[in-house]
């Protein structure tokens, strides 16, 4: 998979899908969370970072909802969202014939 995951992609699935995403840099402490709202957290002790630069290092993202949560690596969400995108614009051309 090839295709490039993009943070602000990211926040607007959190917020359509109404769940959390938390993703982490795996050679740091460095944490973020991405709420049902879109706004980015910070949850640990260390916050003197760049959001962007956890969400480059991050391989895997871990989306929770109300029916629990699930673990994905980066290609994985890539490919969530992109599916999750195409669903949503199918959706809007429907609407759109009516």
């Amino acid at each position: 998979m090839n295709r490039e995951l993009k943070l602000l992609e990211l926040r607007r699935y959190a917020i359509d899908k109404r769940v959390s995403i938390r993703f982490r840099d795996p050679g740091s402490t460095r944490e973020c969370v991405i709420n049902p709202q879109g706004q980015i957290k910070i949850p640990t002790l260390e916050k003197d970072f760049r959001v962007e630069e956890v969400f480059a290092a991050a391989q895997g993202f871990e989306i929770i909802g109300q029916f629990g949560s699930q673990q994905l690596t980066r290609d994985e969400m890539a490919e969530e969202l992109s599916q999750a995108f195409k669903q949503r614009r199918i959706a809007s051309a429907a609407r759109d014939e009516d």
